[in-house]
């Protein structure tokens, strides 16, 4: 007779990642997850005291894969390498699964992970010489754009039509007469199609280098007040 696989851990967080995937974290209940794995849902919690534990957990799994880029002892180097590539490996992360940006920003209970990727990242700004202030803002800037851009994107990855496609069939919806910059703004897509990727690196080169220019007026300033002294 074959023994019933054991279960782990790491094989509840993986089944509970997958229906987060599927329905988003609200879909998530220790009922439906036990229900998946085929046991009662009291075995859940022999491996977690509570939901939240488990979600603490999957966050942990995941929150592993985005790369800032550089290692700890060079972080301060260049931040704006590091801050960019974190951005679009966080980007890759947030596309296919769209719940963790909220578990990251809005649960309480944290795995030891997520505690590091958070201290990582504003740490990177501090050591660059980021205030803390300014160290905050610009991260909660970066991630408004990153979740911002992945939310598009998802609106968009529903429909089958490629972006020339999309456009074409935009087009037929308007006199171009009548709308001469956006018909001009369509047929650019219709001919060069549409570059995901590049429109990313864009919108967040933009903010990266505004928040260097941010960091530049402070140390100005700040040099000029310890020159009047």
């Amino acid at each position: 007779m074959n023994k019933k696989p054991s279960l782990t851990k790491d094989k509840i967080i993986s089944k509970a990642i997958i229906i987060a995937d599927r329905g988003g974290i609200e879909a998530l209940s220790m009922r439906i997850l036990a229900g998946e794995l085929n046991i009662q849902a009291m075995s859940l919690y022999y491996h977690f005291k509570s939901k939240d534990e488990l979600i603490a957990q999957m966050a942990d799994k995941l929150i592993t894969q985005i790369d800032f880029g550089d290692s700890d002892e060079n972080l301060t180097a260049d931040w704006l390498s590091v801050m960019l590539n974190r951005a679009q490996s966080a980007k890759d992360l947030f596309r296919e699964h769209t719940w963790l940006p909220f578990v990251i920003d809005t649960q309480i209970r944290s795995g030891v992970k997520r505690l590091e990727y958070l201290n990582k990242f504003i740490g990177t700004l501090r050591k660059a010489g980021f205030p803390i202030e300014l160290a905050l803002r610009a991260a909660s800037l970066i991630d408004s754009y990153v979740y911002g851009f992945c939310r598009k994107s998802a609106y968009a990855s529903d429909n089958d039509k490629s972006p020339e496609e999309l456009a074409e069939s935009f087009s037929t919806g308007f006199n171009a007469a009548e709308y001469p910059y956006l018909s001009e703004a369509t047929l650019l897509v219709m001919e060069q199609g549409y570059d995901e990727n590049a429109d990313f690196l864009y919108g967040l080169n933009v903010i990266l280098k505004g928040i260097g220019l941010e960091l530049e007026t402070l140390a100005s300033l700040s040099e000029a007040i310890d020159k009047s002294k």
